[in-house]
């Protein structure tokens, strides 16, 4: 235990010094995660933004709003908080699928200063990616019975659901397979166990009733016009066409190839099954490809952005040898074979994982919906690592090994303090600021694209 909080002081320093002086260096986005920040400030039950909008989302940026009144400063707080406890997340998830405590730091702070964190834009859904490692630590962490997990995997896709509405999915499945499980285990009827059923259900009604079902309600237009957008871009990379530059022209262009009656996916395989069989297997193409340069991005190019050079990757290259020099890959082979696996915890996964997996078939590989396929990879490297086997260590190596993985963590953390904290343009805020200075006292637009502005009511 006492690691685990080392490790998580590790990360928080780590964290501090990617976030540190954020407000230099990294300009504001517009987008939908402006939108967000919008609804957040006005929030309000009912939300008027409606179940398919992160009505969570904005309840979280509305809390934080109550201790940080400057919307800019909420903005960047947001961006920072969000990047750091993925990180975290991502550590303890690893050590609770007994990955060496070496191991997990490394990898850890490697996501942390990854392009899959801090710069991934919309930034809601490292809100749910954090949620979905921790509830998974969880899962493993805690050898309750299989249908309170259950519970609280099911619990978890609703709470996600109301940040992305297609986890309601997982939230179905989890309730699925814990009602399966209390029925396996014969839980009967105890105190404990009604109390738990009852505050479950009690939960599940009240985020009903506060902001109505995230996947069958609101805006029932939003996944339609997620896939014909996403269908352009597929359509036009396979006519060498430029892609459209608003959505009212995408939408055109959508229609014009695939008929004025076809609105979403299900249509289009009804009516035009060619076109949209190959928009799956494009989307399935990109999803795999993606996957693997993020991974790459992430655990190798990661540790030399910023420094490279030539005698670098050398030493790293000497370093990976000797470690594979080391493997005892008879044994490791042996463990593969023999070691079991815990298949509820990977079912638990997939059934949390799900929802993305299908939507980037579906619709489109995102980089915000890749994101969630990293903790499945995570599970896997987890998978071969715990099944490692080296040889006998030389004993100065093994005495010495705890202070260099140390050492060399700290001394990535210091190059990358220094890689950080060059200013950069930030235009964007910088307007902002300007504009909140004048105080004008009528909303202003500094956008003409309606969704994407901030106003003074905004920013």
């Amino acid at each position: 235990m006492r690691l685990h909080w080392f490790g998580i002081v590790i990360l928080l320093v780590a964290g501090w010094v990617l976030v540190h002086d954020l407000t230099a260096w990294k300009d504001v986005e517009f987008g939908d995660e402006t939108t967000y920040l919008g609804s957040g400030l006005s929030f309000s039950i009912p939300f008027k933004g409606g179940a398919q909008w992160g009505p969570l989302y904005a309840a979280w940026y509305a809390f934080w709003h109550l201790f940080i009144p400057n919307t800019l400063d909420l903005y960047y707080f947001n961006w920072a908080i969000l990047s750091v406890l993925a990180g975290v997340a991502v550590f303890l998830f690893l050590r609770s699928q007994q990955v060496s405590f070496g191991v997990s730091v490394w990898l850890a702070v490697l996501f942390l200063f990854s392009n899959q964190n801090l710069p991934l834009n919309p930034k809601i859904s490292i809100a749910p990616f954090s949620l979905i490692l921790a509830v998974l630590t969880v899962f493993y962490f805690y050898q309750w019975a299989y249908w309170k997990r259950f519970l609280l995997v099911a619990f978890t896709g609703l709470v996600c659901a109301y940040f992305r509405p297609e986890f309601y999915i997982s939230f179905l499945l989890g309730c699925v397979l814990a009602i399966g499980w209390a029925w396996k285990e014969k839980i009967g009827y105890k105190q404990k166990n009604g109390l738990i059923i009852g505050i479950f259900i009690g939960a599940i009604v009240m985020l009903h009733l506060l902001f109505d079902n995230p996947l069958f309600s609101g805006d029932s237009s939003r996944s339609a016009v997620a896939f014909q957008q996403h269908f352009v871009i597929n359509y036009c990379a396979w006519t060498h066409l430029p892609e459209p530059i608003t959505i009212e022209t995408q939408l055109q262009l959508f229609h014009q190839v695939l008929g004025k009656e076809v609105e979403t996916f299900t249509d289009a395989l009804k009516m035009q099954p060619s076109w949209a069989l190959k928009h799956i297997f494009t989307n399935l193409t990109h999803t795999l490809t993606a996957n693997f340069d993020n991974v790459f991005d992430t655990f190798y190019q990661t540790l030399f952005r910023g420094w490279y050079s030539r005698w670098r990757m050398v030493v790293v290259m000497v370093l990976c040898l000797g470690l594979l020099s080391w493997i005892d890959y008879r044994t490791t082979w042996r463990n593969i074979r023999q070691k079991q696996i815990d298949w509820w915890g990977g079912i638990a996964l997939i059934v949390l994982l799900f929802p993305t997996l299908i939507a980037t078939i579906l619709i489109y590989p995102r980089t915000h919906y890749l994101i969630f396929h990293l903790i499945l990879i995570l599970w896997l490297v987890a998978f071969v690592v715990n099944r490692l086997s080296f040889k006998k260590w030389p004993f100065f190596i093994a005495v010495a090994l705890p202070y260099l993985v140390s050492i060399s963590v700290l001394l990535f953390i210091l190059i990358r303090f220094s890689d950080y904290h060059l200013s950069a343009p930030t235009p964007a805020a910088d307007n902002i600021r300007f504009i909140t200075k004048l105080n004008p006292k009528e909303r202003l637009r500094i956008l003409e694209r309606h969704w994407h502005c901030f106003s003074q009511k905004t920013l």
